[in-house]
C-alpha cells in the first residue's frame, strides 16, 4: 500500500491516535456499485471530529455565541480500500499539529482491522465578526492536551 505525504511510517502514524469513533454505512451512503460515495468520507471525518471535540469539551466553547468559531481551511482523503453498505468504520481522529490559531487533523478509518481511509486536514479558529483567525485560549490548549 502507498502511504500519503503525511504518512512517514504507519504504526507509529496509527499509534498516536486515541479517540476513536464507530461509524456503521448506510444503503443510503453507497453509490450504484455497492461501495460509499467517495464524497461520504469528508462526513464521517466531520462526525469523528465534532464527537472528538465534544469529548474533549471544547463544542461548547465555540457554540458559546461568544464571536469565535472553527472553520475548516482544507480537507484531504486518501482512499485505501473500498467500503461497502454495512461496513463498520472504526475511524480515529488525532490532532498533528497546533499552531497559534489553526491545528492539523489527522484521520484514520478501518474495515476490519485495516485501513480504509486516511485523511488530514486543517481548522482555523476565526472571529466570527470580522473573519479574522483568532488565536486559540490557553483553555482550549489544555483541553486538547487533556
Amino acid at each position: 500500500m502507498r502511504l500519503p505525504d503525511y504518512i512517514e511510517n504507519l504504526e507509529s502514524w496509527k499509534k498516536d491516535f486515541s479517540y476513536f469513533t464507530d461509524i456503521r454505512v448506510r444503503f443510503s451512503e453507497t453509490d450504484a456499485f455497492g461501495h460509499v460515495n467517495n464524497t461520504v468520507a469528508f462526513v464521517y471525518f466531520e462526525q469523528a471530529r465534532l464527537e472528538y471535540f465534544e469529548s474533549k469539551g471544547l463544542m461548547e466553547e465555540w457554540m458559546k455565541g461568544q464571536g469565535l468559531i472553527i472553520v475548516t481551511a482544507d480537507l484531504h482523503c486518501d482512499y485505501v480500500s473500498q467500503i461497502k453498505y454495512g461496513d463498520i468504520v472504526h475511524l480515529g481522529v488525532k490532532i498533528h499539529r497546533m499552531g497559534s490559531s489553526s491545528m492539523d487533523v489527522h484521520y484514520v478509518g478501518l474495515v476490519n482491522g485495516e485501513p480504509a481511509l486516511f485523511g488530514r486536514g486543517s481548522l482555523v479558529q476565526i472571529d466570527a465578526y470580522s473573519g479574522k483567525a483568532s488565536p486559540f485560549q490557553t483553555t482550549f490548549k489544555e483541553k486538547i492536551h487533556a
